[in-house]
């Protein structure tokens, strides 16, 4: 793991702890109505889903404009300056939200936000035992096969819920490649022949 990815990690999992933290202290003291509202979001949902949606919001505003994917990776302009145009665009953002982009403007890491995003989101899902699986198919699939494929996959991963992604590839000539938690499995045809021929 490179330097730059053990301190997206650092970053993602220590956000993730504080908040969590944070979320349960105002559970455990839910009639002091100001942990309330500092812990949880206005249609009271928790703070650690709140976080991931705003940091999510933060990656995509990183990376649907050129002109602000530049400015924000420039070295020329001041981490205060990108934050303060963050808060431009995004006023709203959580207390929690804000406290930590200042944190990461003091030790000029702000540039890691979007793989801090892309971790924060991974570290929840894997919290609340969501896997992401990524089916690729040679044709459409039917619709009367998606209830049975989900549950083989629940079975398979063992998650709670799965958040499914299909894709499609005709060049697989048939079957599938299933991916999920850095594991693939390849049950297409186009890899048959390719076994085929290699032991020719």
């Amino acid at each position: 793991m490179s330097f730059t990815k053990k301190v997206v990690a650092s970053y993602s999992k220590s956000l993730f702890q504080n908040v969590k933290t944070l979320s349960s202290a105002s559970e455990e003291t839910s009639f002091d109505i100001s942990q309330i509202i500092s812990s949880q979001g206005e249609a009271g949902k928790p703070t650690i889903y709140l976080v991931g949606e705003e940091l999510s919001l933060i990656r995509s505003l990183f990376v649907s404009s050129k002109k602000l994917q530049q400015f924000f990776q420039n070295p020329t302009y001041s981490e205060q300056q990108k934050l303060d145009l963050l808060f431009n665009f995004l006023p709203g953002l959580s207390l929690v939200t804000k406290s930590f982009l200042k944190v990461l403007t003091e030790r000029s890491h702000f540039a890691l936000l979007p793989e801090i995003g892309i971790e924060y989101e991974r570290i929840l899902s894997q919290f609340q035992n969501i896997t992401h699986v990524r089916f690729i198919v040679a044709s459409i699939l039917q619709e009367t096969y998606g209830e049975s494929l989900l549950k083989t996959l629940k079975e398979l991963t063992g998650a709670k819920e799965i958040l499914f992604n299909v894709s499609y590839n005709p060049k697989l000539l048939g079957g599938f490649i299933v991916e999920y938690n850095s594991v693939s499995i390849d049950s297409s045809i186009l890899k048959e022949f390719s076994l085929f021929f290699s032991d020719l």
